[in-house]
């Protein structure tokens, strides 16, 4: 999507307001670990990914941390960076997609089931590694100094993992879905096709 500076920020403004008001009234706990929840406040930040680039994505990412630091109470004071990485290990392999897609001229669907494919891969492996490292750590970095051990890693880990696994598993999908519409409705060439992709 083609745009201009004073246009790139206006999204990005309006994207990361829309990510905070979703995150602050749209939440469903997991039924397996009810301290997690599932919500839809991630799709406009893949949004500003798809639609204005990496550049955009991050910043957009970054805001909402922020934000969230200052609006809504966390578990842990650190919990919006852990938000942040997710997003960012998600972006690796939507980007990686959207690079190979370029290259061999893969249609909507197939890009679709690669992004979502690759996004799903980098986020769940990646988070697991950054919890099995800081879970056990001391309040406020992890939840060691409420007993959370390393002992209990095995136990976590996978219903963690499932976690951003489907988490990714439908924003991904989403993100696309509302970028191919608003693509279609105002014939704009999709990030994926132009030179310089996620950039």
């Amino acid at each position: 999507m083609q745009v201009s500076k004073s246009r790139r920020l206006s999204l990005e403004a309006l994207l990361t307001a829309l990510a905070v008001i979703l995150n602050l009234t749209i939440s469903f706990p997991a039924p397996y670990l009810t301290y997690l929840t599932y919500e839809v406040w991630e799709v406009p930040i893949v949004l500003a990914l798809l639609m204005l680039g990496l550049r955009s994505g991050v910043t957009v990412a970054v805001l909402n941390s922020i934000v969230l630091e200052l609006v809504k109470p966390q578990a842990l004071p650190t919990g919006p960076l852990y938000n942040l990485a997710a997003i960012v290990a998600m972006f690796v392999g939507i980007l990686a997609a959207q690079r190979v897609a370029k290259r061999r001229g893969w249609g909507v669907v197939t890009l679709l089931a690669i992004s979502t494919s690759l996004g799903v891969i980098t986020r769940t492996s990646i988070m697991t590694v950054v919890n099995a490292i800081v879970l056990p750590l001391p309040y406020p970095i992890g939840f060691g100094t409420f007993g959370v051990t390393v002992s209990q890693l095995p136990a976590l880990l996978p219903l963690i993992g499932f976690f951003n696994f489907t988490v990714a598993l439908y924003t991904i999908p989403l993100a696309h879905s509302i970028q191919k519409a608003i693509a279609t409705r105002y014939r704009l060439t999709p990030i994926y096709s132009r030179p310089q992709a996620g950039v």
